[in-house]
């Protein structure tokens, strides 16, 4: 139970009584389809104005789709929902979702496409474009957030970092004063700062009359003044009713978490052999848009190394893990070793991506191939979105294996673009991990994950390192969300107009120019 909602019972809800204020919404015994499923039968629910509900729940459980239902995205089959007008919906509230990030940057990269299609050289949609006009009120509410946008106005959608993109959709949603905010997930990506950031704003200058619903795997991330919660497992709402200890003491039972993982040795003790360098950066410069983002920066990650990038938003850790895997377009003018081999010294991309396996943000984002779950791993064989060979017999029981080793056996044959957020993050684990890599990059792997899951796949992670299979890079805001064999840890912070600075913290301290 987070401690800043540690509250006495209070007092029964009123329910239907005459002196409550009118609800946002309500569902009378309400059945929602997902394309072919139909779930959450029978679901009664009402919001009220000024309300601060949290929802809990497993991956997979149907929170997503639930709260959805409450912007009109999703059909109700049986049962009624209030108001009943998807545009009435639509218009008294604002979704913060992994999916509505997705959808803001595709948009953005159609965007892009049309205008080089056209012949101009329009810089791409910026976040100035989204942002409510200068000395509005909306533009004001977007600067108060406290999450830093108007040090984003000039910057390409396109660019925004994982956190960065959360940051601009919540400022967005606060601008618009809705009457009903929906927060899914919402601290997927975000820094120490921004996170508090979010639940001061949310927890003392939310409006009074607007209703909160907040998702999160994570109680602990909660804002201060949670009024009610809701619990949703396997496609039905198991608990609901008043925030208070006894009622965190019957969700704690109801969810059941799972068991702690054993402790963990220090980073840096027992790391194991080292030797042959596996991947090298010397005097790295980076240029971005007139901005130095690195300059003169060197790292080296040699075998039985497994290291931990760390830093706030907009430090530069996504840029340097796309720079090793050849993604970043300067990559190239740069010395740059993987394996041995230089980038631009003669191998494609392809080849050069041969013994990586990664996820990351961006390849959930742009990963929407129409296939199985268990193609999507499979498609991890080849580099690819989607699957376009055929594969042994034993290479498909393989796939199938890595996913019931991480919990999600019974994935393997539903259509990826229909799982959750949180499953298809875990099929994407998987994919990471069938080839198997020699260098395996998880940026921000533990996003939308449920903590079993996260356990499963931290635990799959340090079996995968202790076999000496694969040198672990991994990016993550959360000391829970690193796997144990971690040995080394690179912090990057980036001044205000100036090139990231980077320390070293592990078993050898390397020098890393500032």
């Amino acid at each position: 139970m987070p401690k800043d909602n540690a509250l006495a019972d209070p007092p029964a809800s009123g329910g239907d009584d005459a002196c409550a204020p009118e609800p946002v919404v309500r569902l009378e015994a309400v059945t929602l389809r997902l394309r072919e499923r139909r779930i959450l039968a029978g679901t009664d629910w009402t919001i009220r104005p000024g309300e601060r509900w949290a929802v809990l729940g497993p991956n997979g459980a149907g929170k997503t789709t639930l709260v959805r239902a409450l912007t009109g995205e999703v059909p109700v089959v049986g049962g009624r929902l209030r108001p009943a007008e998807p545009q009435r919906l639509r218009s008294q509230s604002a979704l913060v979702s992994f999916e509505r990030g997705r959808r803001l940057l595709l948009r953005a990269e159609a965007h892009a496409r049309g205008r080089d299609f056209a012949g101009d050289p329009d810089p791409g949609l910026r976040v100035e474009d989204l942002l409510p006009p200068e000395r509005s009120g909306a533009r004001e509410a977007a600067a108060q957030a406290g999450l830093g946008i108007e040090r984003l106005r000039g910057r390409r959608i396109a660019e925004l970092s994982t956190g960065e993109l959360r940051r601009l959709q919540i400022a967005l949603a606060l601008a618009a004063a809705p009457r009903l905010l929906i927060l899914d997930e919402p601290c997927e990506g975000l820094d120490a700062e921004a996170r508090a950031a979010l639940a001061a704003q949310l927890g003392w200058r939310l409006p009074r009359e607007c209703a909160l619903v907040w998702v999160t795997h994570r109680p602990e991330e909660l804002p201060a003044g949670i009024t009610h919660l809701l619990a949703v497992r396997e496609g039905r709402v198991v608990f609901q009713g008043r925030a208070g200890q006894e009622a965190w003491a019957r969700l704690g039972e109801m969810l059941a978490p799972p068991a702690v993982r054993p402790a963990r040795p220090p980073y840096g003790a027992g790391g194991g052999r080292t030797g042959e360098v596996r991947i090298a950066l010397r005097g790295v410069r980076v240029m971005h848009r007139g901005a130095t983002v690195f300059e003169d920066f060197s790292w080296t990650v040699r075998d039985g190394e497994h290291w931990a990038v760390l830093g706030p938003n907009g430090s530069g850790k996504s840029t340097l893990l796309r720079l090793v895997t050849g993604e970043h377009p300067q990559a190239y003018a740069n010395r740059i070793e993987v394996l041995g081999a230089r980038l631009g010294g003669g191998r494609t991309l392809r080849e050069h991506r041969r013994d990586i396996g990664w996820v990351s943000a961006e390849l959930h984002v742009g990963y929407s191939a129409a296939a199985t779950a268990r193609d999507v791993v499979l498609s991890g064989r080849f580099d690819s979105i989607g699957l376009y060979r055929r594969v042994p017999e034993e290479a498909c029981a393989a796939a199938c294996r890595l996913l019931a080793e991480l919990g999600a056996r019974e994935l393997a044959e539903r259509p990826f673009l229909q799982l959750s957020a949180g499953e298809q993050r875990l099929v994407l684990l998987a994919r990471a991990l069938v080839k198997p890599p020699r260098i395996l990059i998880l940026d921000e792997p533990c996003q939308g994950l449920d903590p079993l899951h996260r356990r499963r796949f931290l635990d799959a992670v340090d079996r995968f390192a202790a076999a000496g299979r694969a040198t672990v890079i991994c990016v993550a805001h959360e000391e829970g969300d690193l796997p144990g064999c971690i040995t080394h840890r690179l912090r990057l912070v980036r001044p205000a107009g100036g090139p990231t600075r980077a320390g070293v913290e592990g078993e050898r301290r390397r020098a890393v120019p500032d």
